[in-house]
Parts: C-alpha cells; structure tokens; sequence
C-alpha cells in the first residue's frame, strides 16, 4: 500500500527544493547588479593619483547605496515571501486533502491559518531587510575606510564586489568566471555536486577565493533556504495542532552532508515505535538532550535538524499504523 504520509511529505519537500532553486537563480541576478551598481557608484569618487581622497564623497555615498539594494534586493525578498510563501501555504493545503483522515475543516486553510501566513510573512520579511540593512552599512563603511587611508580604486573594488557575492564576486579571468558560473548554475542539482565542489576547491586554490567570508550572498541565501522551510513547518505545525495530531514522523532523503542527528532519527536509532512515530514531548527530549554542529534555536518542530536542514516533520494519528508500523489508512 502507498504510503500517502510519506508520498504527501516529500511532496512538500520536492516543491520547497524547487522553490529554493528558482529563488537562489534570480537571487544570483540581483546581486550581480548590485555588484555592477555598487561598483560603478564607487567609480565616480574622487582620485589623485590613482588614490581615494576625499571623505565627504565617500560618506556622502551611503543613501546612493542603500537606494541600489533597496531596488534589487529588497525586491527580490518581496517576490520570495509573497510569491513563494502563499505558493507553500497552498502545498500544504494540498498534502492535508490528500491524506484526508482528518476532520474536514481542517483540511483547508482557516482564518487563522491565513493570519498566520500574514504574520510569518511580516516576520522574514524583517530578515532579509536586515540583510539589506547591515551589507548598506558594510558597503558605506569599505568606502570610507578605504578613502581614509587612501587605498587604490581596485582595492576598494575588490572589497566592494566580495563583500556583495564572496568567493562568487565578478572576475576578469574568464576561467575564474566560468567556475562560477558553473556553480551558480548547478548548485541545487545533485547530480553534479561532485563537479560543483571541485569547482569551488579550485576557485579557493588557483584563484585565492576565500570561502568563508561575511558577503551578503551566504547571508542571504541561508534565509531563502531557513524562512521557505521554516515556513511551511510552521503552517503544518499550526494545522496539525488544530486538527488535533499529536504524534510526529520525520522524512527526506540521508545523503553525506545529513547530520548525525537527523540520519539518527530517520533511520530509526532513536525509535521507540515500529512506526517510527514519536510524541510531541520525546522530540523536545531529544532536542535539548543533545548537541550538533548547525542547531539553532527555537521549537524543534519548526527548526528541525538547525541551519539549512532538508527535512521536514509530519503530523500524524497513531491509529493510522498498525502493529507493525504500517500505515493502514
């Protein structure tokens, strides 16, 4: 028999996957005019001898600035939490019919599933503005920094397109460019994730790309990828408590970057069930009984495995497995 949990969950999943992706392609086309914008506003400042020199420019640069990512930027946000955010809204919607045995008032979204969706869009909303925000205020401060001291134009042009896109800033050697274009390009195909890393090592070693870096792009991406799924386990959170579901199963795929934690739970280490379920309470134990690279705070129902995680709980009824752990409905 088909598991309509499970098919209903990945669903979920697939679709945020999907979403993500298509989201991080037009994130990767606004930060690269922002890099172009940001770089050409910074080439009108003054120079003598090659050299930045004058204060009141560089200070007098900053609303130029903040205007140029509030365009793109922000734009690009805006698009992600209504777009992305009533798309999801609508998914889960979907998965809750398709499973079917819970009381029908609950299988579309309420009133109060649709304050909810106001409210979380309000609330990531905030988020990406203060990415936009804080690399407003970097950006001003690598132009008055370098003025002070004088630097040369490429040095600040360096700074200036790093701390937008990091390892993946504009290059003028057309190998460099090609890599990251490639990476760009293939980064949420997992067929090619081998060829993705490989390209990311040789960036790092031929081309002295530093990969960690505090550049708006990995801030920004990480939101994409934490508020899209934060999101939806928030809904199906909300949904499930009223419809009364109070046991939980965890799903989506093992690959070699999973935590610990999460492979644990999928695969059954922590199990106390044959079907794998847990309650409410045993998932709040194991939260904070253990520690792992990458968790965050807050409810473990909604964070889940911590920064970036993949997976997603589902609420069910016990009644619906039998002995062996067998969905029955």
């Amino acid at each position: 028999m088909a598991d309509i949990v499970k098919d209903a969950t990945f669903y979920r999943i697939k679709q945020i996957e999907l979403a993500e992706a298509e989201y991080y392609k037009s994130l990767i086309t606004a930060l690269d005019r922002i890099e172009r914008e940001v770089v050409s506003l910074a080439s009108g400042l003054p120079l003598t001898d090659g050299k930045l020199i004058e204060l009141q420019s560089a200070i007098a640069i900053r609303p130029q600035i903040k205007a140029i990512l509030e365009r793109e930027y922000l734009k690009w946000s805006d698009t992600v939490v209504r777009e992305g955010f009533n798309k999801q809204a609508k998914r889960i919607e979907k998965a809750f019919k398709r499973i079917g045995n819970i009381p029908i008032e609950f299988q579309e979204l309420t009133k109060g599933d649709l304050a909810l969706v106001k409210n979380l869009k309000q609330q990531y909303f905030t988020q990406f503005k203060d990415v936009s925000n804080t690399f407003t205020r970097r950006l001003s401060e690598k132009v008055y920094q370098n003025t002070l001291v004088g630097s040369e134009f490429a040095v600040l042009e360096k700074e200036l397109r790093q701390t937008i896109n990091g390892i993946y800033a504009s290059a003028d050697d057309p190998e460099a460019q090609k890599l990251i274009d490639y990476i760009n390009k293939n980064k949420f195909d997992k067929s090619k994730q081998a060829q993705v890393e490989k390209s990311i090592q040789t960036l790092q070693s031929k081309f002295a790309r530093d990969r960690a870096g505090e550049n708006m792009k990995r801030y920004a991406g990480q939101i994409l990828n934490d508020s899209l799924r934060d999101f939806d386990a928030t809904l199906n959170f909300n949904k499930s408590q009223d419809a009364g579901l109070t046991f939980v199963k965890y799903y989506g795929d093992v690959i070699p970057t999973t935590r610990d934690h999460c492979r644990n739970i999928i695969n059954g280490v922590y199990n106390k069930r044959k079907s794998g379920l847990f309650t409410v309470d045993e998932v709040n134990s194991l939260w904070t009984s253990r520690s792992w690279k990458g968790k965050k705070s807050g409810n473990p129902l909604i964070v889940r495995g911590g920064y970036n995680c993949r997976h997603q709980w589902s609420y069910v009824n016990p009644d619906w497995y039998d002995s062996k752990g067998e969905l029955i409905i």
